[in-house]
């Protein structure tokens, strides 16, 4: 039996390598096709810190902190990066401080928890210190003096030496389980680390350069809240803005005992619910910025008296004071329509110094700016020079090198996408004569001819402008990923129209920033933009969602193509709107800054039915359930249909799932609750409801089996995927809370659920695909401590219950579920599915791996049909050998050498080609890539021998012309017999 079972085995092995070799599951590229049909762009995200690198590259580099969790070197020269360190998922990789000073670069992370100094030139580790963390998530550091680095966690103080990492001493914090401590700050020989403890009191503890504690005091504050901004000076001050009452507080810390307040209004500022505080480094002097609004600063001066309005600078957007030589210049940036104005003032004397005044060219897209990092330096005949990086409100970074020029900017809003459409170019001019020519049937017989001889004659000309253009050799356009240069300065010369294959296409993509992007498929360049300071994303199920409607595609000549941005507004809650023509950009609909409704969104949906425009509406309920149409003009359509409108809305803080329909009331269209499902919001959590893709194309209905029957698809339109995730009691002898992951399949016009499993001791993050029949979803197995990925088919059986369209109502008897669970050897940030243009190709499951790479793998191997013993029908249908752990080929990784860091989605799009598939991933890089799951077969490869082709043909005509000869003189011969 033993022998039996090993080579049962062996065979089962044999066969699915054989099988695997017939499947094209590697997409590899040669090397000369790198960056032809794809790009990747790198970004670091909303930059938080910045500095001009003093090392030995000293002004060539701007090294930059963010909020995605990366250090980076940014060369000055043209934007791109020297080099980039993404650090860990999640809180542990949080950059709560980065230190630099010299050749000193230290960064701090996960609330203390790791302290790291880097090499500013070549961005490798030097040495890495792991403390405790701080459990409130605080933590601050500093430098004393050249031998020794100051770092505080919520407990206690680390002295360690810069040079090795090596730990000199431990302070424990007094009373850390009561006080907050938020601070660390250096005066003289002392260290003085703050805590607050709220409604209370400030506390103030004072260790030595030895690491000894000094003293410890405290300082009456019951008028501290959460709301309460406080901050450290240089010169040993703390400040506190408190919003109830519009007060300044300030304490010095080496004599003061009592706060003092300072009201708003006596330094002549207006309050603002804005308000924020910037400190200014570098500076012996007590100075801090108190910005009341975007385009409003004050530079304060704090003294023991109090606090001293040192300069009002109205209509200011970012300010920063610098060093040179001794001497103290504030640096302002004013925006007015079209570009800024740069002043600078002598801090002593308080008088402008006009040889460094400059304009620069600002673009309306980017906000106001909000910070400004200057590099001062002397010239050759001695004069001042400088250097600027200005950040902006929508994420951007442009840097000044000449007066008044923009020498680059990088748009690390796209490093925030959360929606994408990839939308198909327009015609050419010459295709769109063909449809003017054919699409009017008014024109009599004269009139359609002298169309078709102008149409002709201007084909000819653009012939002859292509060949005259091959003659001369093409244009090749330079592109530095990752310098953004301005927007469309490269390509002005290249038209926006469709090739031959719609392979080329505009990516709309809609960040979190509130800003709006049209991309370039074929290089990533930025053809448009738009920003909206007030445009916030949706918060449904614990994740953020923009969502983009395409209301009219370019297949509607001459009507533009059309697409509508939904979201809500940061201020009021209530809906925002912004449509807008994809190819162009420009406002459709809607004023250039969005329209804000008068009511909040609850949920949409787009209308099944086209106007007399080929324009698609969108559905708008509000919380009263009161149906809103957009445009207003598609109203008609609604009229019509509305028997056929359905929605519904799940809700994670009650756990209920709502269904509605449209019904008529007064002149108004209302949604009427037709059924709701309880999913016991005690016992579970709603995380995920994933839906069909919209207009899915379904080749075929069926699939033949290997005894030449067909199994029938249960293709349910309306079919979504409920995922919730909670916690069970095990009822043994051991017992203890396992988590619990749920998955339902419910119709979301009638409520009816089609199927539901449970998968216990397992938890997410879950990541669902949802396609055709099929659902595949992953989930980590806390039992076996792995990755799983799970396949679901539904089939309605043998027979088919309707073969021209779906109905919930008149739905077929309860699906036949196959599913099968597989090991994923490797872990995965998200997954999508292949898109072609009519669905015969075979889908390939995209994987976006942690390591960094995109794994493409045939649908075929999560098939829940796969055998354990393969018999004859199985070999005859093709299926595979089952094998519980999923193969993952080097050759299958589809972005090769092109590491990816956290991928937040994958988006792909069908091409003009059959054979042919685009993709684009998206998080803190962008990468765009074409796929062929079934290989490229409905184009001639590029190594076509048409000339042996030629050859054969003509032969074969001069063959058959010849042989033709002579049967006709044969048979003449024979008659003549």
């Amino acid at each position: 039996m033993k022998k039996f079972g090993r080579s049962m085995m062996t065979g089962n092995i044999l066969l699915l390598l054989g099988v695997l070799q017939t499947l094209p599951i590697s997409q590899a590229l040669y090397e000369d096709q790198i960056g032809k049909f794809d790009w990747h762009q790198q970004y670091v995200g909303k930059i938080t810190d910045m500095f001009w690198d003093q090392s030995f590259n000293a002004g060539k580099r701007v090294l930059v902190s963010s909020e995605r969790h990366v250090l980076a070197s940014v060369h000055s020269h043209n934007g791109s990066l020297a080099w980039r360190k993404v650090l860990e998922d999640g809180p542990r990789g949080r950059i709560d401080k980065t230190l630099h000073s010299g050749n000193l670069l230290v960064t701090l992370t996960g609330g203390g928890r790791f302290v790291r100094k880097w090499n500013a030139g070549s961005g490798l580790a030097d040495w890495e210190v792991s403390l405790p963390g701080s459990k409130s998530g605080r933590a601050d550091l500093i430098q004393c003096g050249r031998d020794l680095l100051a770092v505080m966690i919520q407990d206690a103080v680390y002295g360690l030496d810069p040079r090795s990492g090596r730990q000199k001493w431990s302070v424990a914090l007094p009373q850390s389980n009561q006080v907050v401590y938020t601070h660390l700050f250096t005066s003289g020989t002392n260290l003085f680390v703050i805590g607050q403890s709220l409604g209370q009191q400030v506390t103030r503890v004072t260790v030595d350069m030895e690491g000894v504690v000094r003293s410890t005091e405290s300082v009456k504050a019951p008028w501290l809240s959460e709301s309460t901004q406080c901050e450290v000076t240089n010169g040993g001050v703390l400040i506190c803005y408190r919003s109830e009452d519009q007060s300044v507080q300030t304490l010095t810390f080496n004599d003061g005992q009592v706060f003092k307040s300072t009201s708003l209004q006596i330094l002549g500022l207006e309050p603002s619910e804005e308000i924020s505080m910037e400190t200014v480094r570098k500076m012996e002097e007590p100075l801090i910025f108190l910005r009341t609004a975007k385009n409003h600063m004050a530079l304060l001066e704090l003294t023991k008296d109090g606090v001293k309005l040192k300069k009002d600078l109205p209509s200011i957007c970012a300010a920063q004071v610098v060093s040179l030589d001794d001497k103290s210049m504030l640096f302002t940036l004013e925006r007015i329509p079209g570009e800024l104005k740069m002043k600078v003032y002598d801090m002593e004397t308080g008088s402008e110094m006009a040889d460094l005044y400059q304009t620069i060219t600002y673009l309306p897209q980017h906000g106001y700016p909000q910070r400004i990092e200057v590099l001062m330096f002397k010239k050759r005949d001695l004069r001042l020079g400088c250097r600027f990086a200005i950040l902006s409100e929508d994420y951007s970074m442009q840097m000044v090198l000449k007066a008044g020029k923009i020498a680059w900017r990088r748009e690390e809003a796209l490093a925030y996408v959360l929606s994408v459409e990839m939308i198909d170019l327009p015609v050419s001019e010459n295709q769109a004569k063909y449809e003017d020519e054919f699409g009017s049937h008014k024109d009599d017989i004269a009139t359609m001819f002298m169309k078709r001889f102008k149409t002709q004659i201007s084909q000819l000309k653009t012939y002859i402008q292509q060949q005259l253009q091959k003659l001369q050799g093409h244009r090749h356009h330079h592109h530095d990923t990752e310098a953004m240069a301005e927007s469309g300065s490269d390509d002005d010369d290249e038209d926006l129209t469709r090739d031959e294959f719609n392979l080329n296409k505009l990516i709309v993509l809609v960040t979190g920033a509130g800003k709006v992007f049209g991309v370039r498929s074929t290089n990533g360049h930025i053809e448009w933009e738009h920003f909206f300071p007030e445009l916030a994303p949706f918060d449904g199920n614990n994740q953020q969602k923009l969502l983009l409607f395409v209301q009219r595609t370019t297949a509607h000549f001459p009507n533009p193509p059309q697409c509508t941005v939904v979201g809500k507004h940061k201020g009021t809650g209530n809906g925002f709107l912004f449509s807008f023509n994809p190819i162009s950009g420009e406002p459709v609909d809607t004023p250039p800054t969005g329209q804000v409704l008068n009511y909040r969104i609850t949920q949409t949906s787009m209308l099944g039915e086209l106007d007399d425009h080929f324009l698609r509406g969108i559905l708008l309920m509000d919380p009263d359930n009161q149906i809103h149409v957009f445009p207003g003009k598609c109203l008609s359509v609604l009229k019509k249909t509305f028997g056929s409108q359905y929605m519904f809305v799940a809700d994670r803080e009650t756990g209920f799932i709502k269904g509605y329909r449209t019904v008529p009331n007064q002149g108004k269209f209302l949604m009427e609750n037709v059924w709701t499902v309880n999913l016991q919001k005690k016992q579970q959590t709603i995380t995920q409801v994933v839906g069909k893709r919209p207009l899915e194309q379904v080749h075929s209905q069926g699939r033949v089996l290997g005894d030449r029957s067909v199994l029938y698809r249960y293709l349910n339109p309306n079919l979504v995927v409920v995922v919730t995730e909670g916690e069970f009691i095990e009822q043994s002898q051991r017992g203890g809370v396992f988590n619990t992951i749920n998955l339902y399949l419910l119709d979301s016009v009638t409520g009816h659920m089609v199927f539901h499993c449970s998968h216990k001791r397992a938890k997410g993050p879950i990541t669902v695909v949802h396609s055709e029949n099929w659902v595949v979803y992953n989930y980590f197995n806390q039992k076996s401590r792995r990755l799983e990925m799970a396949v679901l088919e539904l089939y309605e059986g043998k027979e088919q219950s309707n073969s021209t369209a779906f109905s919930s109502f008149s739905s077929p008897r309860q699906p036949l579920v196959l599913r099968q669970s597989y090991i994923m050897p490797l872990f995965i940030y998200t997954m999508a599915t292949t898109v072609t243009e009519k669905g015969i190709t075979s889908k390939q499951i995209i994987f976006a791996l942690k390591l960094g790479g995109l794994l493409a793998l045939p649908k075929a191997l999560l098939d829940p049909r796969r055998p354990l013993v393969p018999t004859q029908e199985t070999m005859e249908e093709g299926t595979i050998p089952y094998i519980p752990e999923l193969p993952v080929n080097a050759e299958a990784i589809i972005n090769y050498n092109q590491s990816l860091y956290n991928v937040q989605g994958i988006h792909t799009s069908p091409a003009g080609l059959e054979s042919t598939s685009l993709v684009l991933s998206y998080g803190l890089d962008l990468y765009f890539t074409r796929v062929q799951p079934s290989k490229m077969f409905d184009v001639l490869k590029e190594d076509f021998d048409y000339f042996f082709i030629s050859a054969v043909l003509l032969g074969m005509f001069v063959v058959t012309i010849a042989t033709q000869k002579l049967s006709a003189r044969r048979a003449l011969s024979r008659a003549w017999k």
